[in-house]
């Protein structure tokens, strides 16, 4: 295997959809919502065949920048994108004995060029959220530091970087290269690209690029420039691909530069649901904060990770910072239109919420994790036991995991097997009888529940094991928030009642209700205060699970959990108070 260069070992490659996504909301990437211009894609249909079968010429596309932005063709630089614009900038300019230095959270593309470069990335976070503050700039700048990435505004906190701002650090640090990023300066009303050009008429530090793909939407044609004095453009050149921008890029370049009231009335209808969108964040409770781009960046506290799975499997796909350690509560969404502001918001709404255990309830686990546990323990001592005493067992108590209900089984017998040994055999076992368990509750019912109630997670198997389980059905999209063995340390599975503070926690509800199947669910509800519904598995004895139900104080039981509308309804839900 031919080694790769040392800087990219610990670079992960980018990824991007294979395949387009029918997405109710798509406002994951800061695409444009409201689509190509008609220009655009009349510039496409009538574009002369010979700029198809030659290679692109930019005379015509330099000329149109030239005079909308009042610049000589030697000031700019056709880039594929603003991705390949700062590729070629710190292509030219950062050694590896150099700094790179940016707030952070920002645009992940100069980082990475930067690392594979063998470059030092210097991040500088926010004293305010989110302020960018030129003092601290100043303050953090070092013997090393060749190149300041500044985006304006910027992806994803939303603040504006005026270019009076931006003066003060051209002035003062003549040596540094600033490469200011406008890709979202056509959203904001604070400042206009003009006023960015015109430091690179004054200062000879300073290097601006604009994407097409957001304000012009035009991101899957991949075009934009690089404006900066005559000398950087030289330099810049001598490391760009040839002819990187297409024909057909240029083509809808032209056209749109000529389609400003499209521009405009995108900003006006932008700048109207950006504010309905702040407005319905604000009044839910969450902390959005203001932006000049056309996405907010919005704290969703300990809610994220459910609100990012509802809006998923409701059609909403946003983007996440949950590899972040600082940002992991924070969901960056591209601004709608008014309507989908208003699906946003229905979607935010709290409904009661349903705990469910898996096993016995949602799934007939008889013929996978009961005849595992029996087969398991027939490995270990040579004998069969009875579904009576497996089940006898489960009632004692501490025993939701099933490694242990078949360790507590042979040791009911005399062997002491180490727990490693039987989870060997237990998953190796598993594989046999995982695809014979059949669903108790059917799709239907699960979508009657779904329009009343938010839906999740408690289960003692692996998350992969649930995760499998529910897209085998079809079921997982009714499920927004899990927790499994995998989430919790060992000496705090059912019953400890750890899983349910984290659901408290992490799942938004105005009543909350857990659905289990055991003694040790039962116990898990009772020690969190939540009100606990003890249902009958189809594999166990009706009158003995009953009498551990009443034994433990559950007031309300369900026999056959086919029956869980009318059930739910019976019991009145929405007028019985959580304990928690």
């Amino acid at each position: 295997m031919i080694s790769t260069r040392n800087t990219i070992e610990n670079i992960f490659p980018h990824k991007s959809e294979e395949y387009m996504i029918d997405w109710r909301l798509k406002l994951d990437s800061n695409e444009n919502i409201y689509g190509s211009s008609n220009v655009v894609l009349s510039a496409i249909k009538n574009i002369d065949p010979l700029s198809i079968s030659t290679y692109p010429v930019y005379g015509k596309v330099l000329d149109k920048i030239s005079e909308k932005y009042n610049l000589i063709k030697e000031n700019i630089l056709l880039t594929n994108g603003s991705s390949e614009a700062i590729n070629i900038i710190l292509n030219t300019y950062l050694n590896p004995e150099d700094e790179i230095l940016s707030y952070c959270p920002t645009f992940i593309i100069p980082q990475m060029c930067a690392k594979i470069l063998g470059a030092s990335v210097k991040l500088i976070n926010y004293d305010k959220k989110f302020v960018f503050d030129c003092e601290k700039i100043k303050n953090s700048i070092s013997d090393k530091t060749k190149i300041i990435y500044i985006a304006t505004p910027n992806n994803p906190t939303g603040e504006l970087v005026k270019a009076s701002i931006i003066e003060i650090l051209l002035d003062k640090f003549s040596d540094i290269l600033f490469v200011v990023d406008c890709t979202y300066i056509n959203f904001s009303y604070g400042s206009t690209f003009m006023d960015y050009i015109d430091l690179i008429k004054k200062y000879n530090n300073i290097v601006v690029v604009k994407s097409f793909s957001i304000d012009f939407a035009m991101a899957g044609l991949r075009f934009g420039f690089i404006a900066s004095n005559s000398e950087i453009i030289k330099n810049l050149k001598k490391v760009t691909p040839s002819y990187s921008v297409n024909s057909v890029a240029l083509n809808c370049a032209i056209s749109v530069l000529n389609d400003e009231k499209r521009m405009e009335d995108i900003k006006e209808q932008n700048s109207i649901a950006r504010k309905a969108l702040f407005d319905t964040l604000s009044e839910k409770g969450f902390n959005p904060y203001e932006s000049e781009g056309n996405f907010i960046f919005c704290d969703f506290n300990s809610y994220a990770k459910f609100y990012y799975e509802k809006f998923k499997k409701s059609g909403v796909i946003v983007r996440d910072y949950f590899c972040s350690s600082e940002y992991d509560s924070f969901l960056r969404i591209t601004v709608p239109k008014l309507g989908g502001v208003k699906y946003i918001s229905e979607l935010l709404n709290k409904k009661d919420v349903l705990i469910f255990n898996l096993d016995g309830i949602i799934i007939d686990t008889s013929e996978s994790y009961i005849k595992t546990i029996m087969q398991t323990y027939e490995y270990f001592s040579g004998n069969t036991v009875s579904l009576k005493e497996v089940m006898y067992v489960k009632n004692q108590g501490k025993m939701s995991c099933n490694w242990e209900t078949v360790r507590h089984l042979l040791l009911l017998h005399g062997q002491n097997v180490e727990l490693p040994e039987i989870i060997t055999v237990f998953q190796k076992l598993l594989n046999n009888f995982i695809d014979k368990e059949r669903l108790l509750i059917s799709k239907d019912i699960f979508e009657q529940l779904s329009k009343n109630y938010d839906m999740v997670i408690f289960s003692g198997r692996l998350m992969d094991e649930v995760k499998y389980t529910l897209e085998k059905f079809e079921i997982d999209k009714y499920f927004y928030f899990y927790i499994t063995s995998d989430d919790l340390p060992k000496n705090m599975l059912k019953p400890n009642p750890k899983g349910v503070y984290e659901i408290l926690k992490n799942c938004p509800y105005k009543k909350i209700k857990y659905l289990g199947s055991s003694v040790d669910d039962i116990i898990a509800a009772n020690s969190a205060g939540v009100d606990a519904i003890g249902v009958v598995p189809p594999f166990a004895d009706e009158n003995i699970m009953i009498n551990n139900y009443r034994h433990l104080g559950v007031n309300d039981i369900l026999v056959d959990v086919k029956s869980i509308v009318p059930f739910l309804n019976d019991i009145n839900i929405d007028k019985v108070d959580s304990k928690f």
